[in-house]
């Protein structure tokens, strides 16, 4: 039997209640990320012990479906999960969650190889944060500390993500006696580059957010790469404890649930305006987010299309992170990147739809499906599941008219399926506009290779159940 995590600690819920208990709609059950990949894992909560998560409480009607100490049992495909919110007010939110997560580490977690608000005109510097805003994230994890130890201070708790790396410093401070791992998702940043951009503050706090990170048992993350630069900042920071075992486990997707879908997931309406649906369709599918290199994508989409290549283009760059601060140049310049390949496609005669909404799951899958080439492009990633999901959904087509997936070279998916340019996932340099065109171009042709049984069969076995079965084996061998 796969090991189950018993206390599972993720700024996210694994559901917001966005309408009140009675009102006629069920909680729906989250697509993809963290929450699609736990949820194989989920131990049903029956009565006595179980799976239980513990996230922040940010839906709008979380309040009335949980009891006064923020508890209630949300059902799953596995029976009920056991769920604690924590309950936040907005400035203390806006300090942990907008001004430290997403505005300071955030920015500063991808710079893995090259200072991207040195070489880019948006990439936004990490914005150091000040003593209250650095109080508030510190706040918020010692409250998610504080539930775990409620919960039962000898049982294994699974810490995930930038959000919370404090949490198994405090967790130690606590008293806390049971196996605690954390997983990065997120990349960890090269400490020279870093340090090229950090104010001496902000070295400080990046250097109490590792030794925060290095206090876990087993600390999981995306790479080899991520694993040595981690290890380096252990020794230029000179940690003082006993190091973490640090495991590379790439996390996954879950295989089932995408094949599922592209069986029957229609396309979105939209697609009904392609003029001349024959043409092959290039597909670019993520959040609208600095770190994806959408803008140019966006470009080179152009160029190819001024130069007399003929295809439609699809992108969805979905709404994240509304209200941050540090966003603002960067949604300008994807407006304006997007203008420039929507005049192209005029130009040539095309179609070029760029959507700025969220679109469903079953349209995204969809997506990936018809796709001839799926078109990523990641400055640098944790992983980047939309090559994965694209792979299975592919499936469905015959091997002669599949896709060419593209990703970025320092998206965490290059480094965990390596070798498979000639099946279908082909890397690129977004800061290398001749590279950028060229790879577009050859995928077009189907170039090097179309999506494999081989790459397929790759996917589904580093999938959502394995990735998560691997660490958590690593950490039960954990002496406490």
């Amino acid at each position: 039997m796969d090991p189950r995590p018993r206390i599972v600690l993720a700024n996210r819920a694994f559901v917001d209640h966005t309408t009140p208990p009675g009102g006629g709609t069920a909680p729906g059950m989250p697509p993809g990320g963290l929450l699609a990949a736990l949820r194989p894992l989920i131990d049903p909560w029956d009565g006595a012990e179980g799976t239980t998560w513990i996230g922040a409480g940010r839906g709008a009607c979380d309040r009335s479906w949980t009891d006064e100490r923020g508890y209630e049992f949300v059902p799953t495909p596995r029976g009920p999960l056991r769920h604690r919110r924590i309950y936040l007010d907005n400035p203390t939110w806006q300090g942990h969650y907008g001004a430290v997560a997403n505005s300071f580490l955030w920015p500063l977690v991808h710079l893995v190889r090259r200072p991207f608000p040195l070489v880019t005109d948006y990439y936004p510097l990490p914005a150091t944060p000040s003593d209250g805003q650095w109080d508030a994230y510190r706040w918020v994890n010692e409250l998610f500390a504080a539930a775990a130890v409620e919960e039962a201070p000898g049982q294994t708790c699974w810490v995930h993500d930038y959000q919370l790396a404090l949490v198994p410093a405090f967790l130690r401070r606590y008293g806390f006696r049971g196996r605690v791992g954390f997983f990065l998702h997120t990349p960890y940043p090269d400490v020279t580059t870093a340090f090229s951009v950090l104010e001496p503050r902000g070295i400080d706090l990046f250097r109490e957010w590792t030794q925060g990170i290095l206090s876990a048992d087993v600390v999981g993350v995306q790479t080899a790469g991520d694993r040595d630069r981690l290890l380096e900042a252990a020794r230029r920071f000179e940690y003082p404890g006993a190091l973490s075992r640090v495991l590379v486990c790439p996390v996954g997707i879950d295989c089932d649930d995408v094949s599922a879908v592209a069986e029957t997931g229609e396309l979105p309406v939209a697609m009904a305006r392609i003029a001349d649906p024959s043409l092959p369709l290039v597909v670019g599918l993520e959040r609208a987010d600095f770190t994806k290199g959408i803008p140019e994508r966006m470009r080179s989409v152009a160029r190819l299309l001024d130069s007399g290549s003929r295809f439609n283009y699809v992108g969805v760059a979905a709404p994240t992170r509304r209200g941050v601060h540090s966003y603002t140049r960067f949604d300008s310049n994807l407006r304006a990147a997007a203008g420039i390949a929507e005049a192209a496609g005029r130009r040539a005669g095309v179609s070029v739809i760029h959507y700025e909404e969220a679109l469903g799951w079953r349209d995204v899958v969809a997506l990936q499906r018809e796709a001839d080439v799926v078109f990523t492009s990641s400055l640098a990633d944790g992983m980047n599941l939309v090559p994965l999901q694209a792979a299975i959904a592919q499936a469905q087509r015959p091997p002669a008219e599949r896709a060419v997936l593209i990703a970025g070279m320092d998206a965490g998916v290059a480094s965990a399926f390596p070798g498979f340019q000639a099946d279908g996932l082909t890397l690129v340099d977004p800061l290398d506009a001749t590279s950028m065109d060229t790879t577009l171009e050859a995928a077009l042709r189907g170039e090097p290779g179309r999506v494999s049984e081989r790459l397929i069969g790759d996917v589904r076995r580093q999938d959502a159940r394995a990735w998560a079965s691997a660490f958590l084996s690593e950490l039960e061998g954990v002496r406490c």
